[in-house]
């Protein structure tokens, strides 16, 4: 079965690779399997930068894939492939009819704590 994930992430990943997730928390990463899509929001920059299909995951796939400002270094890792970067959302955080909202509104500003939600329109 295919989910789609929202995927909050920090901002500086993106100038390293911008096909590439990572985490230091195992148990987010497993959430989001090969075929899944994703859902990207550039956290800091506060805008979603694209909808993208998993295409592999694995340990280390870019050995540069980290930030200093992270403790750990981020290494559960999906490569991602763009589907559309056409998205107008200018504030997600408005955006009451997907799954993620109330989860997502009450984490938001515990930091990088918690990054993956699962995305859907409500009734769907």
């Amino acid at each position: 079965m295919t989910d789609i994930w929202f995927v909050v992430h920090h901002k500086n990943l993106w100038d390293i690779d911008n096909r590439l997730i990572g985490f230091w928390k195992k148990n987010q990463s497993d959430l989001i399997k090969v075929g899944d899509y994703v859902i990207y929001y550039r956290a800091g920059y506060k805008e979603i930068v694209g909808v993208f299909k998993v295409v592999q995951k694995g340990a280390n796939l870019n050995q540069n894939f980290h930030d200093p400002d992270i403790a750990e270094k981020p290494i559960f890792q999906s490569r991602l492939e763009l589907i559309s970067d056409n998205i107008i959302c200018y504030r997600p955080a408005t955006e009451i009819g997907f799954s993620f909202f109330e989860e997502w509104r009450r984490n938001r500003y515990g930091g990088l704590g918690k990054q993956v939600f699962r995305a859907k329109r409500e009734g769907v």
